[in-house]
C-alpha cells in the first residue's frame, strides 16, 4: 500500500499485509487523509479543513484525488466512507468567501471551474468511484449546503442523531446547486426536493431520516460504529447490490454528469445576478457558522 503525502511531496510505501491484493494509493495532506482496512476493504476518508469546514478548492482537489486512487485500484475497495474529523460538523458545504470574492469580481469562469470541481466529487460518489465501490457518508455532525449534498450522493447515508443538515442558500438568494434537486427529487421525490430548497430548511437527521434522505441513524458519537455494522451487513450481498446500482444507469433514475453540469450553469448565472444585499447575507452566515465552528471546537476541547 503506497501513502501519497503531499504535505512532504513524497511516496512512502507501507507493505500489503500477507496476500491480499493491492490496496489503492492513500491520500496524506493538512486537510485530509485516509486509511484502508484490507479485513473490510474499506477506505475511509477523513477531510480535517484548515479554517472554516467547507469545500475549499484544495478540499475538493484532494477529495477528487483519492477517489481517483480508488479508480486506479479497481477491484480492492468495497466501501468508500466520506468522514469528517471536525467536531459538530460534517462540511458546511461551498467556500462563500471565495464565491463572494469571485461574484464581487465578475469572474464567473473561476466560478464555474470551482463548480465543475464540486460536481466531478459528487458524479464520483454517485458512480461508486467508478470502481464498483459502495459510497457511504458517515454523517456526525452538521452539513449544509453542499455538504449535505457530498452526503446524499453516496449510495448509503448515516447520520448522528441531532445532527442539522439542509440547504440554507436561498437566506441569500441563489439554490444549491451542486445536485441538491436532482438527488432529493430522486430519492423522495421533487415535492419534498422544492420544499427543502426554496424554503431553505434545515431539520435534524431525525427528520431528514423520516423523509428517506437519511438511510441509517446513530446515536451521537456512533456513527462509524453504524457504519461498520451497515459493512458487515451488505457484505453478503454485495454482488447483488453492485449489479443493483449498474441497472439504475440505464433507468430513467439515472444521474448523469450532463444533468449536474447543466444544473450547475444556471447556478453560476444565478450567482452572477446576487446584489450587495444578498453578498452581504452571505458574509453574515459565514460569520455565523464560523462562530458555531468555534463553539463546536472549544467543547471538544473541554471534553477532551
Amino acid at each position: 500500500m503506497q501513502v501519497i503525502d503531499r504535505g512532504r511531496a513524497h511516496l512512502h510505501t507501507v507493505p500489503p499485509p500477507g496476500a491480499q491484493p493491492p490496496a489503492p494509493r492513500l491520500l496524506s495532506t493538512p486537510i485530509l487523509s485516509s486509511r484502508y482496512e484490507s479485513d473490510t476493504r474499506a477506505l475511509w476518508m477523513y477531510a480535517h479543513p484548515i479554517g472554516r469546514p467547507c469545500f475549499t478548492p484544495e478540499l475538493l482537489a484532494d477529495v477528487v484525488a483519492q477517489q481517483h486512487e480508488v479508480e486506479l485500484a479497481q477491484g480492492t475497495v468495497d466501501f468508500f466512507l466520506n468522514c469528517s474529523s471536525v467536531p459538530g460538523v460534517y462540511n458546511l458545504g461551498g467556500d462563500l468567501d471565495l464565491f463572494r470574492k469571485l461574484v464581487e469580481t465578475r469572474d464567473d469562469q473561476a466560478l464555474m471551474r470551482y463548480a465543475e470541481a464540486c460536481i466531478r466529487a459528487i458524479n464520483n460518489n454517485v458512480a461508486g468511484l467508478h470502481a464498483d465501490a459502495v459510497s457511504m457518508a458517515v454523517v456526525q455532525g452538521d452539513a449544509l449546503g453542499g455538504g449535505f449534498e457530498a452526503a446524499l450522493s453516496c449510495h448509503v447515508v448515516i447520520a448522528e442523531r441531532g445532527a442539522k443538515l439542509g440547504f440554507p442558500e436561498m437566506m441569500f438568494n441563489l439554490f444549491p446547486g451542486m445536485g441538491a434537486y436532482s438527488l432529493v427529487a430522486r430519492k423522495a421525490g421533487p415535492r419534498i426536493a422544492e420544499d427543502l430548497i426554496l424554503n431553505a430548511r434545515v431539520l435534524p437527521a431525525e427528520k431528514m431520516h423520516e423523509l428517506g434522505l437519511v438511510d441509517h441513524l446513530a446515536e451521537p458519537g456512533r456513527g462509524e460504529w453504524v457504519a461498520r455494522q451497515v459493512m458487515q451487513s451488505m457484505s453478503s450481498q454485495l454482488k447483488g447490490f453492485r449489479a443493483f446500482q449498474r441497472a439504475k444507469m440505464h433507468a430513467y433514475v439515472r444521474l448523469t454528469y450532463q444533468e449536474l453540469e447543466d444544473v450547475t450553469r444556471e447556478w453560476v448565472r444565478g450567482a452572477m445576478k446576487l446584489d450587495r444585499r444578498d453578498l452581504r447575507t452571505m458574509e453574515r452566515l459565514v460569520k455565523a457558522q464560523n462562530r458555531l465552528h468555534a463553539g463546536h471546537a472549544c467543547s471538544d476541547t473541554v471534553s477532551a
